[in-house]
């Protein structure tokens, strides 16, 4: 009977542990789901700015200044739906503009193709496609609208083009952080610095590993613990990413691995965790991060075990 109980209970725990494995990948799963339709969606909107740059529109040229002319702004607003923060003529008779659309800025230039149409061109490359967007909307609503309607096989397969073309690259991870151990034992309260690198292996799936060096404090105690963590982050690779040397503007992390807590005598844990990273947002560095995970310590007779919460400024 003993015997069996231990086997039951050997059995359990291995149930356990496989109902928490398929609930990990379960959310690794949708995570990866959403990162593909916003991979989707990324591509629609460039489509339609492909389409647009170029294109004739049934709009004379001197309707259009006109009307861009009304918008302009000395100091554009954060957030506007079109404004213009200036209007030139340039060589051949063009006329340029620098143009503000829902929190993006592009410079374009409008050209006459014959006395009742004229057409766009990106002044820099990439450009806003949220610009294209909102100049196609507001000149040439049906036109715009047609665009807007892609085959969804065609994005899927597009997608999938652009995944399999995908160049990897390297980039680094490196921050500060301050956390908490929240269990029954006596509070644990720790600040340090993390280090490591990460590998765009794929369009949004980014391996890599870090290590952590943290000052813990409890319970009148001072030590070192550190922990090497292993790390996979979704997010969707841009080609803004490169001025800020591949790093991504938001991730969502899951990662674990070895704690060692460095008392009297050196002891082994282990922590895992899942967080939210925030690189840069638009033109700016915005290194903030969050991250909730669970760890197991016993150091010197003393337990440092339970759900851990981290602030930190990073990238």
């Amino acid at each position: 009977m003993p015997n069996r109980q231990d086997g039951a209970t050997t059995n359990s725990l291995s149930l356990g542990e496989r109902v928490r494995v398929r609930e990990h990948l379960l959310v690794f799963l949708l995570l990866l789901t959403g990162c593909r339709t916003l991979h989707e969606n990324a591509i629609k909107t460039r489509l339609v700015q492909a389409r647009f740059y170029g294109r004739e529109l049934k709009k004379p040229l001197s309707e259009v200044d006109q009307f861009l002319t009304s918008r302009r702004q000395d100091a554009v607003k954060t957030w506007c739906e079109l404004c213009v923060a200036s209007a030139e003529t340039i060589e051949g008779g063009k006329r340029k503009y620098c143009l503000s659309a829902r929190g993006e800025n592009a410079c374009v230039v409008a050209e006459a193709v014959s006395p009742t149409s004229m057409k766009f061109e990106a002044l820099e490359k990439p450009s806003s496609p949220m610009v294209a967007r909102v100049l196609w909307w507001t000149f040439d609503p049906e036109g715009a609208q047609a665009a807007d309607s892609t085959d969804q096989n065609e994005l899927s397969r597009l997608a999938y083009e652009e995944e399999e073309d995908f160049t990897p690259r390297w980039t680094f991870l490196a921050g500060a952080k301050a956390g908490t151990v929240i269990s029954y034992d006596p509070p644990t309260f720790t600040f340090g610095g993390q280090a490591g690198f990460r590998y765009w292996g794929s369009i949004f799936v980014i391996p890599g590993a870090a290590i952590e060096i943290e000052n813990m404090l409890q319970a009148g105690r001072s030590m070192v613990q550190g922990h090497l963590q292993g790390r996979i982050e979704l997010a969707l690779w841009s080609d803004e990413n490169t001025r800020f040397f591949n790093l991504p503007r938001l991730t969502f992390l899951m990662g674990g691995g070895p704690l060692v807590g460095f008392g009297r005598t050196p002891a082994l844990g282990g922590r895992a965790v899942l967080g939210i990273h925030l690189d840069h947002l638009g033109s700016f560095i915005t290194p903030f991060f969050f991250e909730l995970g669970f760890q197991v310590l016993d150091v010197d007779e003393q337990t440092s075990s339970g759900l851990r919460i981290a602030l930190g400024l990073g990238l």
